[in-house]
């Protein structure tokens, strides 16, 4: 009977060391090391240049959903910004701006699903929709998007909130002009969802002040389709005349990263980073990410081959399209980095393509 037990023993053993086995190469096989580029257009898998700017990406369910404004295949004026001129009809202030959807196992093999959402037939005539961010509502089961849009001009700027339960959409119009904000005149905005699965808005306000494009968080309603005001506002943020905010958090800390105006510039803007104990904070200007050349439009999250979290930075390269489409402008991407304490975090500075090991 001793020597039975001491069989069973080995037995179960042997069993368990060969499921431990076969799980880490199943982990491995889901896992693979991708080479991002900087410098070469970004194709979808039938080849297709990606138009995707102001855009938020989000792992669900073991993919990369990235959801992304798409400007069409205007030629951007010359000169080291694309704002001259800023009227509507001009090319990055067209009319016909959608959000298009493209989804990856890998970040690197991308397939476009289509447009999600357009803001013809959504908003009024002259409207130019601008940085549509898209989050997952844990409590609804809603994938719930923010985006802002201009009626004829910056003197009225508005956000506006679309829902789908769906990913790919069809998404519908929930809110036209959301106004339970704390503040108004509004610009770049992004979403971020804590752990808990309560939601928060990073915004900016007084756009069209000389003083103005400062910074503040906000908590979100439940549904996601508002937000609670003054009541659980973070107030100004660091530094004024800024723009293109993102949110993350990271441990036990939150971060808030955002740069200094840049008007669709091609040398991009210092993006700097905040953090705090609290998604309201009070928050703390830490460091500053390396020279990118580009604007930041997302903070993403995603899981390397040990199944560990790692955050990457987009950015638009802006007057970057050797053709001149502002469609085929380039985004750049960079791993963050983080001290021991997670206070000190960077980037590397601009690198033509770089490798990474991602799972799913």
């Amino acid at each position: 009977l001793k020597l039975q037990f001491l069989y069973l023993i080995a037995a179960a053993h042997d069993t368990m060391l060969r499921c431990l086995v076969a799980l880490a190469a199943a982990a491995a096989a889901a896992a693979r090391a991708v080479t991002i580029s900087n410098v070469a257009p970004r194709r979808d898998v039938s080849g297709r240049i990606m138009d995707a700017h102001d855009s938020k990406l989000l792992h669900v369910n073991g993919e990369y959903l990235w959801y992304a404004a798409s400007y069409g295949g205007c030629r951007e004026p010359a000169g080291a910004t694309g704002c001259s001129p800023v009227a509507v009809g001009a090319c990055g202030f067209r009319t016909d701006h959608n959000v298009t959807l493209f989804r990856s196992p890998d970040l690197v093999t991308w397939t476009e699903v289509g447009v999600v959402f357009g803001a013809a037939g959504n908003l009024p005539p002259r409207s130019v929709l601008f940085a549509p961010k898209t989050v997952y509502n844990p409590t609804t089961a809603e994938y719930v998007m923010w985006f802002n849009y201009i009626v004829g001009d910056f003197t009225q700027s508005f956000y506006a909130v679309a829902a789908s339960k769906a990913p790919e959409g069809p998404f519908e119009l929930k809110v036209a002009n959301v106004q339970t904000l704390a503040y108004s005149d509004n610009g770049d905005e992004n979403l971020f969802v804590d752990t808990d699965g309560t939601g928060y808005l990073i915004y900016t306000s007084s756009i069209s002040q000389p003083a103005g494009h400062i910074m503040s968080i906000e908590r979100l309603t439940p549904d996601f389709y508002g937000t609670l005001g003054k009541a659980a506002n973070s107030g100004g943020i660091g530094d004024a005349f800024v723009e293109a905010p993102a949110m993350f958090k990271r441990g036990g800390l939150y971060y808030a990263v955002f740069g200094h105006c840049c008007c669709y510039c091609e040398a991009g803007a210092v993006v700097n980073v905040y953090t705090a104990a609290a998604p309201l904070g009070p928050y703390t200007k830490r460091t500053a990410f390396g020279d990118l050349r580009s604007q930041a439009t997302d903070i993403f999250s995603y899981v390397d081959d040990a199944g560990a979290e790692q955050f990457m930075y987009i950015g638009d390269h802006w007057q970057s399209a050797p053709d001149g489409l502002k469609s085929h402008d380039f985004t750049v991407w960079a791993p963050i980095a983080f001290s021991e304490d997670g206070l000190h975090v960077t980037t590397a500075p601009f690198q033509n393509n770089f490798t990474v090991s991602v799972g799913r």
